[in-house]
C-alpha cells in the first residue's frame, strides 16, 4: 500500500494561532506597562506627602517593635514572653517594619514605646518619640507597600474584568484619603492591605488553574494577614465552605452515576481535585499564624485563646475610653461604615477635592458606596452563573465575608478598621466600571456590524424596509 502524502499545514489555523499569541503578548506588555506605571504614581503620591502627615501615637509603638525582626533567631528568647506588646500585637506588621528600616540602612535600635496613659512630655522624656530618620523610613516603606497594593488592585479586577476595570480600581484606591493618610504613617495597616489584595490575586488564579502550590499560597497568605489584625483570619471559612461543597457536590454525582470505582478515597474526588485544595485552607492558615508567631509556640492553642480574651478586654476598654466612638449594634456599625466610607473618606471627594472642584465632591461623594454595591452584585451574578469554581464567586465571598467579620466585631469604629473593608470597595467598583466597559464595547460592536451589513446589503428584508421607513 502506497502511503499519501502528509497534508499541508492548515495556514489559517497557522495564522490564528500566531495572531492569539501575539494578542497574549499585546496583553502582557499592556498589563505590565500599567503595573509599572500605578507603582510609579502612587509612590510619587504618597510619599510626596509624608513630611507633612502629623505623627500619629501608633507610629512610635510600631517603630519601637522593629526589632522583632531580628528576634525571630530566637525564638524563645525574651521578646515572646507573655507580656502587654506582644501579646496585644500580632507581629508581621513589626516585621516589615524592621525589614523597611533595614533596607534603607537604619538599625533596628529605635524609641522606646508610647505610654497612652501618660502625658505627652512624659513619653517625650521617656525617648518614646522616634527620631525623624527613623520616623521618615517607616512611613516611606509603607508608602511602597501602598503603591504596590495599587498595582495588585489592577491585576486583581483586570483579571476579573479588563484593564479598564483595573484602573479605575486602582485609582479609586490611590484617591481615597483614609488609604493615603495611613500609607503616609509608619503603621501596620498597608501590609495588611497589601496581603489581602495578594490574597485576592492568588484565589483568582487557583480557581482558574488549580495547583497545590497556589492553595497553599491562599493559606500562608491568609495566616500572614492573622498575624498582622486577627480578622482575616476569617476568610479561610468561605473557601473551606466552597471546597466542601464541591468534594460533596462530587461524591454526590458519582454515587448517581453508579459508574465504576472512583479513585478517590470514599467516593470523593481525588487529592488533585479543587475542593481538597480549598479545604485545606485553614490548615494552611492556622499553621502559618503559629509559624510567624514564636509567643505561641510554647502553647499554641492555649495562647490563642489569651490572645482572643486579651483582644475583647481590650476593645472594652476601648469602648469604655472613647464613647464617642461607640458602636453599640451591627445595624449602627453598618451605618457608620457607610458614611465613613461614602462621605467621611469617599475617593470620589477626594479625587474632585484634588481637581479642585470640592462643591462637587460633596455632592458626589456617594457615588463610592454606589459603584461599590453595584460591582459586588455584578460579581455575584456573574459567578453565580458561572458556577461554585468562578474566581468571581469566591471573590464576592471574600470581600462579603471580610466586611462581615469586621462589622459584627466592631465595638469602636476607629478609622483604621475600615481599611480592609476599603479594598473589597475598591475591587468592586473597579469591578463595575469594567463590566460597564465591557457592555458598552459589545454594544458598540454590534452597530458596528450592522451598520457594515447595511453597506453591503446583507440586512434582513424586515430590517431593510424599517431603514427605509426612517
Amino acid at each position: 500500500m502506497s502511503s499519501s502524502p502528509p497534508s499541508p499545514p492548515d495556514v489559517t489555523d497557522t495564522n490564528a494561532f500566531t495572531s492569539t499569541r501575539h494578542a497574549i503578548s499585546r496583553s502582557r506588555l499592556i498589563d505590565l506597562g500599567a503595573v509599572l506605571a500605578i507603582f510609579v504614581f502612587a509612590a510619587a503620591v504618597y510619599i510626596s506627602g509624608i513630611d507633612s502627615t502629623k505623627f500619629h501615637q501608633d507610629e512610635s509603638r510600631w517603630l519601637n517593635r522593629a526589632h522583632y525582626l531580628t528576634d525571630l533567631a530566637d525564638p524563645f528568647g525574651p521578646t515572646w514572653n507573655d507580656q502587654y506588646l506582644t501579646r496585644g500585637q500580632p507581629p508581621v506588621g513589626s516585621y516589615m517594619m524592621g525589614l523597611g528600616l533595614l533596607v534603607q540602612g537604619r538599625d533596628l535600635v529605635t524609641n522606646n514605646a508610647y505610654d497612652f496613659r501618660r502625658t505627652q512630655q512624659f513619653n517625650h522624656d521617656i525617648g518614646a518619640y522616634p527620631t525623624d530618620a527613623d520616623l521618615v523610613a517607616g512611613r516611606r516603606t509603607n508608602s511602597v507597600l501602598g503603591a504596590m497594593a495599587a498595582a495588585v488592585v489592577y491585576l486583581v479586577v483586570r483579571h476579573l474584568t479588563n484593564p479598564l476595570g483595573g484602573l479605575a480600581g486602582a485609582l479609586f484606591l490611590i484617591a481615597n484619603p483614609l488609604q493615603t493618610w495611613h500609607n503616609r504613617l509608619a503603621l501596620a495597616d498597608t501590609t495588611l492591605t497589601l496581603t489581602l489584595a495578594l490574597l485576592l490575586l492568588c484565589v483568582i488564579h487557583l480557581m482558574r488553574k488549580p495547583s497545590w502550590g497556589l492553595a497553599i499560597l491562599a493559606g500562608v497568605l491568609i495566616g500572614l494577614g492573622g498575624a498582622n489584625k486577627f480578622t482575616p483570619m476569617a476568610l479561610s471559612a468561605p473557601l473551606a465552605g466552597l471546597g466542601a461543597l464541591l468534594l460533596l457536590r462530587a461524591w454526590w454525582d458519582r454515587r448517581q452515576l453508579r459508574g465504576p470505582k472512583p479513585r478517590g478515597i470514599l467516593g470523593f474526588p481525588p487529592l488533585t481535585d479543587l475542593g481538597w485544595m480549598l479545604v485545606s485552607i485553614p490548615l494552611t492558615t492556622a499553621a502559618t499564624f503559629v509559624m510567624v508567631y514564636p509567643y505561641l509556640w510554647r502553647n499554641p492553642i492555649g495562647r490563642t485563646l489569651e490572645l482572643i480574651r486579651f483582644r475583647r478586654a481590650e476593645m472594652d476598654m476601648q469602648y469604655f475610653l472613647y464613647p464617642k466612638f461607640r458602636t453599640d449594634s451591627p445595624a449602627e456599625a453598618f451605618d457608620r461604615t457607610v458614611y465613613a466610607l461614602g462621605q467621611a473618606w469617599s475617593s470620589t471627594r477626594g479625587f474632585l477635592d484634588w481637581l479642585g472642584a470640592p462643591g462637587l465632591g460633596d455632592a458626589l461623594s456617594q457615588l463610592d458606596v454606589i459603584l461599590g454595591a453595584a460591582g459586588l452584585l455584578c460579581l455575584l451574578l456573574v459567578g453565580i452563573a458561572k458556577g461554585l469554581r468562578s474566581p468571581e464567586l469566591i471573590v464576592a465571598g471574600i470581600i462579603i465575608v471580610q466586611t462581615a467579620t469586621i462589622i459584627l466585631s466592631m465595638r469602636v469604629d476607629f478609622e483604621r478598621y475600615y481599611l480592609p473593608i476599603l479594598l473589597g470597595f475598591v475591587v468592586s467598583i473597579g469591578c463595575c466600571v469594567g463590566y460597564a466597559g465591557r457592555t458598552v464595547q459589545r454594544l458598540l460592536a454590534r452597530r458596528e456590524e450592522r451598520g457594515g451589513a447595511r453597506a453591503y446589503g446583507m440586512l434582513p428584508a424586515s430590517s431593510a424596509n424599517v431603514t427605509s421607513r426612517q
